[in-house]
């Protein structure tokens, strides 16, 4: 079976609809074949969003593993004075989060690109925010906190949902060793939200 973290997903194309009350608001996404929690907005990402909160008026954020742009959408609605990158290896995903962002009509400054990760990226931001490919193993997800670190301004956060069968301990455990404060923010139906503080 082809994984979302393809780049070039092989499946059919066949796009739809969804929709998704999040923070009391309605938002619409288009979704396709090959694209991570294609029927419906995954809830690990939901609870992320719901529990994001920070004090920062301006920021560069980088939405790490973009899918097909929620996490985006519903910040830059929130947060319109922000600038995001939007970063997947998916080529399809990072196609539909461009179509998102339009239908949502976003007015935030916006920057799609494809990439494996933080691979070469000499950009630094004020937040990366993440539900990093658990599918894609252990060393794909601590590259990606490692890299998080080292792309983020001092005081910049690191925003991270994981679940706890699924290798919780072991990222929080990474964290503690790269940040100067890693915090718990919620914990819900085995998801957890971590906020990492460099």
């Amino acid at each position: 079976m082809e994984h979302y973290y393809t780049n070039n997903p092989n499946s059919t194309s066949n796009e739809k609809k969804i929709s998704a009350y999040i923070l009391g608001k309605e938002y619409f996404f288009i979704t396709d074949n090959g694209v991570f929690s294609k029927d419906s907005v995954d809830f690990g990402t939901k609870t992320l969003l719901e529990s994001f909160n920070t004090t920062k008026e301006q920021a560069a954020v980088c939405d790490l593993g973009c899918g097909y742009g929620v996490v985006t959408v519903v910040l830059g609605t929130a947060n319109p004075s922000y600038k995001y990158t939007l970063i997947d290896v998916n080529k399809r995903s990072l196609e539909l989060a461009e179509k998102n962002v339009n239908l949502n009509k976003l007015n935030n400054e916006v920057n799609f690109l494809e990439n494996d990760a933080l691979d070469n990226i000499e950009e630094k931001f004020d937040i990366i925010v993440t539900n990093p490919p658990i599918r894609a193993g252990k060393k794909v997800v601590h590259k990606m906190m490692e890299q998080s670190y080292n792309n983020l301004n001092s005081s910049g956060e690191l925003w991270v949902v994981i679940q706890k069968k699924q290798g919780m301990a072991s990222c929080k455990k990474l964290l503690e060793q790269l940040f100067n404060k890693v915090e718990i923010v919620s914990k819900n139906k085995g998801y957890y939200i971590l906020k990492s503080v460099k």
